[in-house]
């Protein structure tokens, strides 16, 4: 009696959090722009669908292998770059990354891709040992 008592409440959950999941993506679907206010709430910054699409890769990158070898050449070079996606590169912090450390901010249309974020993995690691753990913190002040 005991197990199936269990059985059926692991149930249970499962399909309330399938029902929560389809309720959030009936809310994304429905809603093509969001507002979401900023810390002062002068402006108001807007979550375009196209925010929600899957991006494409930078620099033609298509695994984790390639965006780590791609990180780490473009890292001998001399140069630090970071990928920022789009609701992302809307916001403050590229810009203050630019402006701070002259690091090159790429941007690409919907959300960052897992090749995108491998490359940005190294890049972080890299910006933090340039500039300090709090290098990110500090940009986003």
């Amino acid at each position: 009696m005991r197990e199936r008592w269990q059985t059926f409440e692991t149930s249970s959950i499962k399909m309330r959090n399938i029902g929560i999941l389809i309720l959030l993506m009936t809310f994304i679907c429905c809603n093509n722009v969001t507002r979401v206010n900023d810390k002062e709430k002068e402006n108001t910054k807007i979550i375009k669908e196209s925010d929600l699409i899957e991006s494409g890769n930078y620099n033609g990158i298509k695994t984790c292998e390639e965006a780590e070898k791609l990180a780490k050449k473009e890292i001998n070079e001399g140069k630090l770059k970071y990928i920022f996606s789009g609701f992302g590169s809307r916001q403050e912090l590229p810009k203050n990354l630019e402006k701070l450390y002259r690091i090159e901010i790429i941007k690409v249309d919907g959300v960052l891709g897992i090749p995108n974020k491998c490359y940005n993995d190294i890049m972080y690691k890299k910006i933090q040992e340039k500039f300090g753990d709090d290098a990110f913190n500090k940009a986003m002040e």
